[in-house]
């Protein structure tokens, strides 16, 4: 009977194991580490940078606002579905959609288009103890490693920007880029 009531038992806990949601690279806060960060191809450095996304049932919010090394504000975003149809970006004036795949509960790869078109990919890796994101720049359709390494930091607490993008016309395309 103890075993029967064991086995039932482990049966339950594996069950409930199977249930809960996986993992997601990109969802927490992220703070641009501006030490470890280098940016190459165009792409304009960052005093500071915030990097937040949020699971909503299947689709993942990120939005994303910068300090550029002038003083300008950016804000930037988008909301995907990995796997799914290309979701909209906001705020990034040389994309206007973003495919996502999800790699592994720590790495996903999300290459940006405009008008149907590649435009940029980048590769985003979870450290195991949650502590960092580094998101590198890739060639949007052979995915080979390009010269931009963003490292971000996780803080604690909400997102300082929500889901919805304020647009300043006056930015530059690769200053409304995570990298380039």
């Amino acid at each position: 009977m103890f075993m029967r009531v064991l086995a039932v038992g482990l049966t339950l806990v594996a069950a409930s194991g199977a249930a809960q949601p996986v993992g997601d690279p990109l969802a927490g806060h992220w703070e641009l580490n501006v030490a470890r960060s280098r940016y190459g191809g165009g792409a304009e450095a960052r005093t500071r940078e915030s990097f937040d996304c949020a699971l909503a049932g299947a689709k993942v919010t990120c939005t994303i606002r910068s300090v550029m090394a002038d003083g300008r504000l950016v804000d930037g975003g988008f909301t995907a579905t990995y796997g799914g149809a290309p979701g909209r970006v906001h705020g990034i004036s040389d994309a206007d959609a973003v495919s996502l795949v999800k790699v592994s509960d720590a790495i996903a790869d999300a290459t940006f288009t405009l008008h149907g078109r590649a435009a940029f990919g980048y590769r985003a890796v979870r450290a195991t103890d949650g502590r960092s994101l580094t998101i590198v720049s890739v060639d949007p359709l052979s995915r080979a490693v390009l010269n931009s390494v963003v490292v971000y930091d996780a803080r604690q607490g909400r997102g300082r920007s929500g889901t919805r993008v304020r647009i300043d016309p006056g930015r530059t395309a690769a200053a409304a880029r995570p990298h380039a």
